[in-house]
C-alpha cells in the first residue's frame, strides 16, 4: 500500500463543520516551511497536503510546484473541491501536477450537507469540483488522470442515510469511497447497520470501500474493510484491558479516546477466532 508524507498546510477553511479535527489546531505554516518540509528526505515518494482546505492558499500552486520538483510521484490533497468548482483552478490543479483527490462530503441531500458544514450552498460547489475533475479526465487522456476518494465522516445528522450517499455518488465515477466515524457522540452500534449496508453498496457497484475509525470486532465478516489495516494508526486511540484477548489485538487500531471517554469500554469485544487474522498479519506487515 502507498505511504504518504502527510503535510499540514493550516488550519483555515470555507466549510465550518463541527466534527472536523483540524479546525481547532493553530499556526498557519509558512510556504518556506512547507517547502523545506517536502525536501525532507523520509524514503517516501507521495505527499498528502491537508488542513484546513490546501486550495484557499494564495501560495497554493507554489506547493503544488515545489512538491513536483521534489519528486513526489503522488501529490494528493484532500479538500472539500469548492474550489475546484471554478473549472480553471481544476485544470492548473491538475497540470500542476495533483491527480489525487480526497474529497469530503457529508450527504446527498443539500440541505443535510450544507447544515453540517453551516455553507448555504457548499454541496453545490462540492458537485461542480467533482464534475470538472471527471471532465478533464475524459478530455485529456494519461497523466492528467484524477483519482477520486470520496471521504464520507458519518455523524448523528447522516448515518442513517450512509448506503444512498454512496449509492448517489459511485455514478460519478468515484475510485474509492472512506467511511471515517468521526462523531464521538454517536453510538457505534446504532451506526454499524447503515455502514455494512453501505460496503454492500459498494462491493456490488464494484468501488472499493474502507472505514476508519471503526474496530476490528465491530466489522466481523468485512475486516479487509478496516483502513487502519492498510495504513496504521492515525489519531488518538486507546483500548480496554480485554482486547488483550482478543484475536485481533496487535493488528486493530482500537477506538477513539474522544469517544470512549463518553461511551465507555463495553462495545470494545474480544474476538476470541477469525479465519481472517492470517491475512490481517499479512497485511500490517505488508511494506507502504
Amino acid at each position: 500500500m502507498v505511504t504518504y508524507q502527510r503535510i499540514f498546510v493550516g488550519s483555515r477553511c470555507n466549510n465550518r463543520c463541527p466534527y472536523c479535527h483540524e479546525k481547532n489546531r493553530s499556526g498557519y505554516p509558512e510556504l518556506s516551511d512547507i517547502v523545506a518540509q517536502l525536501a525532507q528526505d523520509r524514503g517516501l515518494d507521495s505527499v498528502e497536503l491537508y488542513g484546513g482546505e490546501p486550495t484557499l492558499r494564495t501560495d497554493f500552486f507554489n506547493i503544488l510546484d515545489a512538491a513536483r520538483d521534489q519528486g513526489f510521484k503522488r501529490i494528493k490533497i484532500v479538500t472539500n473541491a469548492r474550489a475546484l468548482a471554478d473549472i480553471n483552478a481544476a485544470v492548473k490543479t491538475i497540470e500542476s501536477g495533483c491527480h489525487f483527490f480526497e474529497i469530503k462530503v457529508h450527504h446527498y441531500q443539500p440541505g443535510i450537507h450544507d447544515d453540517v458544514t453551516q455553507v448555504s450552498g457548499s454541496l453545490q460547489e462540492t458537485l461542480e469540483g467533482i464534475v470538472n475533475l471527471r471532465r478533464i479526465t475524459s478530455l485529456r487522456q494519461g497523466p492528467f488522470k484524477a483519482f477520486i476518494s470520496l471521504r464520507i465522516p458519518i455523524s448523528r445528522q447522516n448515518y442513517e442515510d450512509i448506503g444512498n450517499v454512496a449509492l448517489t455518488f459511485i455514478p460519478y465515477e468515484i475510485d474509492r469511497i472512506i467511511l471515517s466515524f468521526d462523531d464521538s457522540r454517536l453510538k457505534m452500534s446504532k451506526a454499524l447497520p447503515p455502514i455494512r449496508d453501505a460496503i454492500n453498496i459498494s462491493i456490488l457497484n464494484r468501488v472499493w470501500i474502507l472505514t476508519q475509525g471503526i474496530p476490528l470486532c465491530a466489522m466481523m465478516g468485512l475486516e479487509h474493510h478496516v483502513s487502519e489495516i492498510y495504513h496504521g494508526l492515525d489519531g488518538d486511540n486507546k483500548k480496554a484491558k480485554s482486547c488483550k484477548r482478543c484475536v485481533y489485538d496487535k493488528v486493530c487500531p482500537g477506538m477513539s479516546t474522544r469517544y470512549l471517554d463518553h461511551f465507555g469500554l463495553s462495545q470494545l469485544k474480544p474476538v476470541r477466532d477469525s479465519r481472517h487474522i492470517e491475512d490481517m498479519g499479512r497485511l500490517c506487515n505488508e511494506p507502504g
